[in-house]
């Protein structure tokens, strides 16, 4: 492998970290304020992460520009996430990045960050977390909808997973259904727990690759292509992996 390919890997893999790799890890005591970690009422819990500009990597809009407002907590654990730094107690970004923006600091944050120059262009904000739905009192209006249900492979219990009148409620609205899949046997998951019990829209179903690098997403990609297919469901990929691996603010 040539010099400046071998040293693009070892960045990329730098940078790619998932909640598993956080398993062990221990943070000191003098980090763990739990007192701001309450959420204010007339403020956002922002991640460190904050508001960024960048294309949208997943789901119906893949591709577009886009501006990211990533909020802090979730109420999941996935073994796979990749914000881990949004909700892990188990690491010190955790107990040190967040902050607390008031509605309009927001507001002007996001109109700040947008930076495509061509007027003609349509804006989109994409509203991410962690899980920004804790937080859904603060957010006005959702022009869109994009639900992204978990299953067995995240680890979480079923009760946290599933949630029976939230699924039933974004059913009735324009939601699209996203679900991170590892094998082909996740679809059957998908069927059994969720598009059955609920009568989800088969149209509105995504199905995603795990994986936060381009050869992890070729590989799952291709261990579900066919059953896919053979359902009719979308396949989609992780674009902002396929360009910048497991980088932050991208």
């Amino acid at each position: 492998m040539p010099l400046l390919a071998k040293k693009t890997e070892m960045k990329i893999k730098k940078n790619t970290k998932r909640a598993s790799d956080f398993l062990k890890s221990k943070v000191p005591k003098k980090y763990k304020d739990f007192d701001k970690l309450r959420m204010m009422e007339e403020c956002f819990k922002v991640s460190g992460d904050g508001v960024f500009y960048t294309v949208q990597g997943e789901g119906i809009s893949t591709g577009l520009p886009s501006c990211f407002l990533r909020l802090h907590t979730c109420n999941l654990r996935c073994v796979w996430c990749d914000t881990w730094y949004t909700w892990n107690h188990n690491t010190k970004e955790f107990w040190t990045e967040f902050q607390d923006w008031t509605i309009e600091k927001t507001k002007e944050k996001i109109e700040k960050t947008w930076g495509c120059e061509n007027s003609l262009i349509q804006k989109r904000l994409v509203i991410t977390g962690g899980e920004p739905l804790i937080q859904k009192n603060k957010i006005d209006k959702l022009v869109e909808l994009n639900c992204s249900p978990k299953l067995q492979n995240s680890l979480n219990p079923k009760a946290a997973r599933i949630k029976k009148d939230v699924l039933i409620h974004l059913n009735k609205v324009n939601t699209m259904f996203k679900f991170v899949v590892t094998s082909a046997k996740d679809l059957e998951e998908i069927e059994n727990d969720f598009i059955r019990p609920f009568s989800l829209d088969v149209n509105r179903i995504v199905v995603m690759p795990q994986g936060i690098t381009s050869d992890e997403l070729q590989i799952n990609m291709r261990k579900i292509v066919e059953a896919v297919k053979k359902r009719g469901y979308r396949l989609m990929g992780r674009l902002q992996c396929e360009i910048w691996g497991g980088r932050r603010k991208v």
